[in-house]
């Protein structure tokens, strides 16, 4: 089974990727952003660690709230990752287990910081959905909640796209919704010939 790393900087349009993936060609797919908020849904001992050791409180919160903090305090933001990303390690091999013992071809795993955590040696191909600057900045701010700060704090710990490019195997320019179906289809034969080698 081939294991595909879809990843991107904020913005770009990794979710919309990953659905036509899903629901055109039938890849069995898994979202790291899903999984992190199934997380913070579900995880009582989540949510006790995000009072002691982010908020440094006991009131009730939102996702906005943690985004608030962490993304002004790198120490936190590396507190939480140290907590949720082994969390999301676990979904993401029990994903991956289920998929090989139902013998698929391959399967799509979005992670967004992929290569912040070096977990290129996880996966056999790395597709990198891009868009300009301009576009990306103005998805971003069109979201809930979202401030030009806010954003600019986002991106500061990301590696900019165009690092990940000579990084990836596949490059998704998704700009235009046409075009970047274009890119999933060729992709998608590409993948295909490599699983009938």
């Amino acid at each position: 089974m081939i294991k595909i790393g879809l990843t991107g900087s904020i913005a770009v349009g990794k979710s919309f990727v990953l659905s036509i993936f899903k629901t055109e060609y039938n890849i069995p797919v898994f979202s790291s952003d899903e999984c992190v908020r199934g997380i913070y849904r579900h995880n009582v001992d989540l949510n006790n660690f995000i009072k002691e050791e982010i908020l440094v409180s006991d009131n009730e919160f939102s996702n906005e709230d943690i985004a608030n903090i962490v993304f002004k305090d790198s120490i936190k933001l590396e507190k939480l990752e140290n907590y949720i990303h082994p969390l999301v390690k676990i979904e993401r091999d029990n994903f991956i287990n289920q998929e090989l013992n139902k013998k698929s071809k391959f399967v799509v795993i979005e992670v967004p910081l992929l290569f912040e955590k070096n977990l290129e040696h996880e996966f056999d191909k790395i597709i990198l959905v891009d868009v300009t600057e301009d576009i990306q900045e103005k998805r971003a701010l069109l979201r809930k909640n979202m401030s030009k700060e806010k954003y600019l704090a986002i991106k500061a710990n990301q590696i900019p796209n165009s690092e990940k490019i000579n990084r990836s195997d596949f490059i998704i320019d998704n700009h235009d919704e046409a075009k970047t179906r274009d890119h999933i289809e060729k992709i998608v034969k590409e993948l295909n010939k490599l699983v009938s080698i």
